[in-house]
C-alpha cells in the first residue's frame, strides 16, 4: 500500500471533459460506507489510517487493537464528512482541473516516474480510481472555502468595535524577565547532596553580587537545560513561575540577585534583568490576535451550521458491521 499518498473519496468528477459515475468508478472496490451516490473505499480507509498512524510493516506490534480500532473510526468519520463535502461541491458545480491536480500529485510523481510505479505501490486499487480520490478531496476542500471559508473575514471596523467592547481582555499584567543558575539536588541523594548543592549555589550568587558575567556562571555551572542561553527564561508574569522563584524576585531592579532560592527541583541563583509595569495594550498590537480569534470562532459557528444542513440533506450508510 503506498503510505504517502492522501486519501479521498470516489465519485462523480470532471476529468478534462467527462464525468465518471461513482457507481462504474470505483467499480470492484471494497466499500465501507456510502454518502448519497458516494462511495468510501476500504483502500481509501487504509491509506489515511498510514497517514495518521506511525505504521510500518509491523506496526500492529507497537500499537494497541483498541487504539487501532479508534483511529480507524475517527478516519472514516472524517471521510464521510468529506463526502458530504463532495456533494454539496458537485450540486453547486464546482470543478477540479487537470492542473489542480497534476500541482497536488507534484510530490507523489517525484517518488513515482511511471504509471507502472505508480500502479505497483497502489497495489489492487486502480490508478484512476486514485485519481478520482486526488479530485474528491480538491473539490471538498473547494466546497469549504466556498460555503465557509469565503464568509468568514472580519473587517477592520468589527475588530476595532471588539476591542472598544473588551478593553479588559488586552491588559498586559507586571512582566518579568531573569535569568538563574540551578544546582539541582537529586532527591533520592537530598541527605547527602542538598547542603553541598546550597554552598555552591550561595558561591555562585557572590560571585555574580559581586559583578561576575552571570552568563559565563550560568553556562558552566547550571544544571537546566538554559544554560545554553546563559539561564535566560525569557519574559513571564506572575502565577507562571514557581512561588518561590516569584517571591524571590518580587522586591528586586533590573540587575539585583537573589540566592539561592530552594525548590523542588534544587537551589537556584536568579538574576532579575528587566521588569514592565502592567499596561492597557494597543489596538495596534493587538488587532492581529483578535481577527485570528474571530475568524476562527465564526468560521466554526458556519461550519457546524453547514455540516448539520448536510447531513440532513444527503444519507450515508455504513457498510461495515464493525471497526476492525
Amino acid at each position: 500500500m503506498l503510505k504517502s499518498l492522501t486519501l479521498g473519496l470516489c465519485l462523480p468528477v470532471l476529468l478534462g471533459a467527462v464525468f465518471f459515475h461513482p457507481a462504474t468508478a470505483c467499480a470492484g472496490e471494497d466499500i465501507v460506507a456510502m454518502v448519497a451516490e458516494t462511495p468510501v473505499t476500504e483502500y481509501e480507509l487504509n491509506r489515511e489510517m498510514q497517514r495518521i498512524l506511525p505504521m510500518n510493516t509491523s506496526f500492529h506490534g507497537g500499537i494497541s487493537a483498541e487504539k487501532i480500532a479508534e483511529v480507524r473510526e475517527q478516519v472514516l468519520n472524517n471521510l464521510i464528512e468529506q463526502g458530504y463535502k463532495a456533494q454539496f461541491a458537485l450540486e453547486q458545480k464546482l470543478r477540479v482541473s487537470r492542473a489542480e491536480r497534476e500541482e497536488r500529485l507534484k510530490n507523489i510523481r517525484e517518488k513515482f516516474t511511471t504509471e507502472k510505479a505508480l500502479q505497483d505501490a497502489l497495489g489492487k486499487e486502480k490508478i484512476e480510481d486514485f485519481y478520482q480520490s486526488i479530485d474528491r478531496m480538491l473539490l471538498a476542500r473547494k466546497a469549504e472555502e466556498l460555503a465557509v471559508g469565503s464568509k468568514t473575514k472580519i473587517s477592520e471596523s468589527e475588530i476595532r468595535d471588539f476591542y472598544e467592547r473588551n478593553k479588559k481582555m488586552f491588559n498586559r499584567p507586571k512582566q518579568y524577565r531573569a535569568s538563574h543558575i540551578l544546582i539541582k539536588v537529586d532527591p533520592a541523594r537530598i541527605a547527602t547532596d542538598k547542603e553541598p548543592a546550597r554552598l555552591k549555589a550561595e558561591e555562585l550568587a557572590e560571585r555574580a553580587r559581586n559583578g561576575e558575567d552571570f552568563y559565563n556562571l550560568a553556562y558552566y555551572n547550571s544544571d537546566d537545560r538554559t544554560k545554553m542561553v546563559g539561564g535566560d527564561i525569557g519574559y513571564f508574569h506572575s502565577g507562571q513561575i514557581v512561588r518561590e522563584f516569584e517571591d524571590a524576585i518580587a522586591d528586586l531592579s533590573p540587575g539585583d540577585v537573589a540566592g539561592p532560592v530552594e525548590t523542588l527541583a534544587g537551589f537556584h541563583v536568579i538574576k532579575l534583568t528587566e521588569v514592565n509595569e502592567p499596561k492597557q495594550l494597543e489596538f495596534e498590537e493587538v488587532k492581529d490576535k483578535i481577527r485570528r480569534q474571530q475568524e476562527k470562532k465564526k468560521y466554526d459557528l458556519l461550519y457546524a451550521d453547514w455540516m448539520s444542513a448536510l447531513k440532513s440533506k444527503y444519507s450515508h450508510q455504513l457498510l461495515l458491521r464493525e471497526v476492525q
